[in-house]
């Protein structure tokens, strides 16, 4: 349902009031409104608004002497559109319009309150929807359908909490595309809103929705996590911005970063739309690329009120500091900001090097001359087999690198995979307080179970490693924490069925299972019970999403399985190295000594697909400065100051091509621990990135630039949060 909060016709305010006086009252009364709302809720619709040092800081890089219809889809309470006025406003832009969209009602009356003061102060046309943004019909209600500048915070809701969302927003999305008039690029606007990932964040639509809505030659000007270049599932919207628009600027903050609450650094994106017969040709066949540029925004360039009043301290610190970034090339840094230029070709190599082309690429980048080939997904490819190298590496890279020694990890023979996901760690995961005999152990089951010893078979216990405080344990061989493994026991009243399944066990050349001890049982049968603390709906553990797949009924051609059976181990669950996903310091890899040890969803296993790289070998390459340089410049920020590092980010590593023999020496130095055992390593990692023949000297200075890189993207993730400003003026 969509319902009119507001439109230009509008009462004036009272003239005891300054208007002045009455949007600051509203800017004020909008923070205590946003510091109210129940976390739950916020969660929900991604309600984490932009405020006011961010919003002015994007909007004066956004607007233009054209900035006259502008519309925010996901309002709020009107941060970012409070700010395109006041900026217009400094810089003599008249605008003639205002549009709103917000799906809370809340929000949306005081989004139209403040919008309501500005336009009675300019006489502008203004409209608040408290309406849902993927609904066709709402955009029935707005005036024009594309504007010339689109500017939003989009939600971020991941899947996992959209409850049900998914697919309607979807559907909605191709909805408003298809009434959008034809054109030379609207072919392309399907294949992106039908085929972008189930697994993507709500910030994913959110963002296509934004960019769809501005007119060609207008401007995108997004506040948004700065996942949208790492995470896979956000490869759509990279694509877009490279196919529909050329992008301008990026800004990023720095820790402890400008969203107190957020897990991930921000960026502020800045894009003008290209024309229609520009949009429609496939970046494949691109003939001329720009740059952008990238901007560092460091604490010490701000001051109380701006998040750049420390770096230009006179006049609208804001408005100097978009010339500063309009001029062309600024500066590499000054006053806490550096600035480095990305090439826009680079980013599409770097997309379309990812392994397996989705179906919405390959849709989008179909032309006349590549649809007739037998091999059309080919022109996906690299136009060699290097992997690209991102661009705060490439700075340090001397002129003797050589590119094509570079090969993605999955290319190298080397696979990468989360850890194993229970699906209730809880039930799962026990603690062994003492090993009886050789053929029962005690352990104590968690909290939620009562903290109860528990007798049970040495055979259902599994080493696992849980979490990064227990790698001390573990490699001293004290960790106590194992997994119940029960695949091969089963509940004497589920043993019928098993007895029934005996023929496909035979068939399957299959151990059945035998039935459990009553101990056992009995805590398994009160665990089916109980209501566990912090589930969505207090569901007991068989019915939990990720037990509930455990459950298989029999078959001719599987035995039955029940929801304390987890389902088979895979190489990633058992790996021969392993890497924490979120890491506080600097990134280590492990070798597993142990082809048994198990390792869970808190790690990314890492495995030899073909058993040409020995667990110590796959550790100490991992763990060399130039794998380590690239997992600080690759890896995701967090907000706190950790690096997360996903199988994704891992699987584009780009590692130097090592042949057999160089293989060897390397094993070989890893087998003899010594203090210069890693600057070795690092020596024959680096050999195997330049040229043949490269002088001694030259290796060393690369070996000392690279080092000195990893440390500062270390230092400037983990930086402090002392001296940086209030978080919502």
């Amino acid at each position: 349902m969509t319902t009119i909060v507001g439109t230009q016709h509008a009462t004036p305010p009272s003239p005891r009031v300054s208007a002045s006086k009455l949007l600051a009252d509203l800017r004020d009364e909008s923070r205590a409104f946003e510091q109210g709302l129940p976390a739950p809720r916020r969660k929900a619709l991604g309600q984490f608004y932009t405020g006011s040092r961010v919003g002015r800081l994007l909007a004066h890089l956004a607007i233009s002497d054209g900035t006259e219809r502008i519309l925010d889809p996901f309002a709020g309470t009107g941060d970012l559109l409070d700010a395109v006025w006041v900026a217009c406003r400094h810089r003599g832009i008249r605008i003639r319009g205002l549009d709103a969209i917000e799906i809370d009602s809340g929000s949306a009356d005081l989004c139209e309150h403040r919008l309501r003061i500005v336009a009675n102060q300019d006489n502008l046309g203004y409209r608040v929807l408290q309406a849902d943004a993927f609904l066709a019909e709402t955009h029935d209600q707005l005036d024009c359908l594309s504007y010339d500048l689109v500017v939003a915070n989009p939600p971020y809701v991941r899947y996992q909490s959209m409850n049900g969302r998914g697919k309607p927003i979807r559907e909605g999305l191709a909805a408003i595309i298809a009434r959008i008039p034809q054109g030379p690029s609207k072919d392309l606007w399907a294949p992106l809103a039908g085929g972008y990932s189930g697994l993507a964040d709500l910030s994913v639509p959110a963002w296509l929705l934004c960019a769809l809505l501005v007119r060609p030659g207008g401007r995108l000007a997004l506040v948004s996590p700065s996942t949208w270049r790492s995470r896979t599932y956000a490869d759509v919207v990279r694509y877009l911005m490279l196919r529909a628009f050329e992008i301008e600027f990026v800004i990023e903050d720095s820790q402890p970063g400008w969203f107190p609450d957020a897990a991930v650094g921000t960026h502020l994106i800045v894009a003008r739309r290209l024309p229609e017969n520009a949009t429609s040709v496939p970046l494949e066949t691109r003939t001329t690329w720009h740059s952008a540029l990238w901007t560092k925004i460091l604490p010490e360039a701000a001051s109380t009120a701006s998040l750049v009043g420390g770096a230009f301290s006179t006049g609208c610190p804001e408005a100097t500091f978009a010339t500063w970034c309009q001029c062309g090339q600024p500066q590499l840094s000054t006053n806490g900001l550096s600035s480095r230029r990305i090439s826009l070709q680079d980013e599409w190599d770097s997309l379309r090097s990812r392994p397996g082309p989705a179906a919405w690429l390959s849709a989008v980048e179909a032309s006349d001359h590549t649809s007739i080939s037998p091999h059309p997904r080919w022109i996906f490819r690299p136009r060699h087999h290097s992997a690209p190298v991102p661009e705060v590496v490439r700075e340090v890279l001397p002129r003797a690198f050589h590119s094509d020694s570079l090969r993605p990890m999955e290319n190298s023979g080397i696979k990468v995979g989360q850890g194993l996901r229970t699906g209730c760690n809880r039930f799962f995961y026990v603690q062994l307080i003492q090993r009886l005999t050789n053929e029962w152990s005690m352990v104590t089951t968690n909290a939620e179970f009562g903290s109860s010893a528990l007798r049970v078979p040495n055979a259902t216990l599994r080493t696992v490693l849980h979490r990064q405080a227990e790698l001390e344990a573990w490699q001293l061989g004290t960790n106590t924490t194992r997994l119940l493994d029960l695949r091969q026991w089963a509940l004497p009243e589920d043993m019928p069925a098993v007895r029934e399944a005996l023929p496909v066990y035979r068939r399957l050349r299959q151990q059945p299972p035998c039935a459990m001890p009553e101990d056992l049982a009995q805590y398994v049968r009160e665990a089916a019970s109980v209501s566990l603390t912090g589930s969505p709906r207090g569901e007991p553990v068989p019915d939990l999403s990720a037990v509930r797949t455990n459950v298989r009924a029999p078959s001719n051609n599987a035995p039955p399985r029940f929801w304390y059976m987890l389902p088979a181990f895979r190489p990633r669950h058992q790996p021969d190295a392993f890497i924490p996903r979120v890491i506080d310091h600097a990134p280590h890899t492990y070798a597993s000594p142990d082809p048994g040890l198990l390792i869970d969803a808190n790690f990314s296993g890492i495995w030899s697909h073909q058993h040409e790289w020995s667990a110590d070998l796959l550790a100490a390459i991992l763990n060399s400065t130039w794998s380590r340089t690239l997992m600080e410049a690759t890896g995701t920020r967090m907000g706190g100051g950790a690096l997360k590092l996903e199988a994704a980010h891992l699987k584009q590593l780009p590692l130097p091509y090592l042949p057999p023999d160089t293989r060897e020496h390397l094993d070989a130095v890893c087998s003899r621990p010594s203090p210069s055992q890693k600057t070795q390593v690092d020596r024959i990692v680096l050999r195997a990135l330049v040229l043949p023949g490269t002088a001694e000297s030259q290796v060393v200075r690369f070996h000392n630039a690279l080092q000195a890189r990893e440390r500062e993207l270390r230092i400037a993730r983990r930086r402090s949060r002392k001296g940086l400003g209030p978080q919502n003026t």
